[in-house]
């Protein structure tokens, strides 16, 4: 994965596919997904050039089940301090106990959906300490945003004091727009929550695929007459 810094405090690690990202308070780090499988490694790399170890990973929150964010939980799971943080809807499917519904694609997203899901080996089965609930607020002050349509659990995880929303899968980075995501199991759904990203009122939208975005350019997005869907 490759490391990106975006603010002192913030860091991006991009894979192919699949993205998380470190929030550094002070020597603790929150985890916004974990990449594909095989990403561990890279994490903790990323905070050894903190000068941080695993140990300082405190909250893991999976913003939904796909392998592209949640593969490599397993592992990070047996990090000494980590906890496994996902929506209650999703919790089951993290957990191995039932496989995961596929997504209603069309014609547009079949192709890429080839292309993106080649050789993404599955989320082994991972721990899950704490179910989470909408609208949920969580000792570092974060709180849940629910965003289901991309998956049933699919959430987005806001910072107010950071100014910082991580959007999931219901957003995405594109040609330096920001659009619907693809890949939904349920679209009007996911339209329906791409537009409660209208009053987030943050100054960067760290989405789920793609360069992070101004959170002005998140909002506007979400109020505008039509939901920015290229692949509808």
């Amino acid at each position: 994965m490759d490391v990106v810094d975006l603010r002192p405090d913030l860091r991006m690690l991009v894979g192919n596919p699949g993205q998380a990202y470190l929030h550094r308070r002070g020597e603790e780090v929150l985890l916004v997904d974990t990449g594909p499988l095989g990403s561990a490694p890279a994490i903790a790399g990323a905070l050894r050039d903190w000068g941080l170890g695993p140990e300082a990973v405190t909250d893991v929150v999976l913003t939904h089940w796909h392998a592209d964010h949640a593969g490599s939980a397993a592992e990070v799971a047996t990090w000494p301090n980590a906890r496994i943080l996902v929506h209650a809807a999703d919790a089951p499917v993290v957990r191995g106990e039932r496989p995961g519904p596929p997504p209603l694609l069309t014609p547009a997203e079949e192709v890429l959906h080839r292309q993106v899901a080649a050789g993404l080996p599955d989320a082994p089965p991972a721990r899950v300490d704490r179910e989470l609930a909408d609208g949920e607020v969580l000792a570092s002050g974060a709180r849940v945003l629910p965003t289901p349509g991309h998956t049933a659990g699919s959430l987005a995880l806001v910072l107010d004091d950071a100014g910082v929303v991580f959007t999931g899968d219901v957003a995405a980075e594109y040609e330096g727009g920001v659009i619907l995501g693809p890949f939904n199991t349920d679209r009007e759904l996911a339209r329906r929550s791409f537009r409660r990203f209208a009053e987030v009122d943050v100054a960067l939208a760290c989405v789920g695929h793609g360069r992070p975005v101004p959170g002005a350019a998140l909002r506007a997005a979400a109020r505008a007459a039509e939901v920015p869907d290229p692949l509808g």
